[in-house]
């Protein structure tokens, strides 16, 4: 049996890495979703013309 020995620092960075492409993926899920992708188009609209609730008045 042989022993492998990995350092700390790159795990963590293997981590970061997983959760980077994680996050990629699910990005690509999302802008193939066409009824998300409607959703955000018209709630980045109603930004823009600031339609939507003042935090202090909810």
């Amino acid at each position: 049996m042989e022993t492998i020995t990995i350092q700390k620092e790159a795990v963590v960075d293997l981590i970061k890495l997983k959760e980077e492409f994680d996050a990629i993926v699910e990005s690509i899920e999302l802008m193939s979703n066409k009824e998300f992708m409607e959703s955000h188009k018209k709630a980045k609209e109603q930004i823009k013309k600031r339609e939507f609730a003042n935090w202090n008045e909810l």
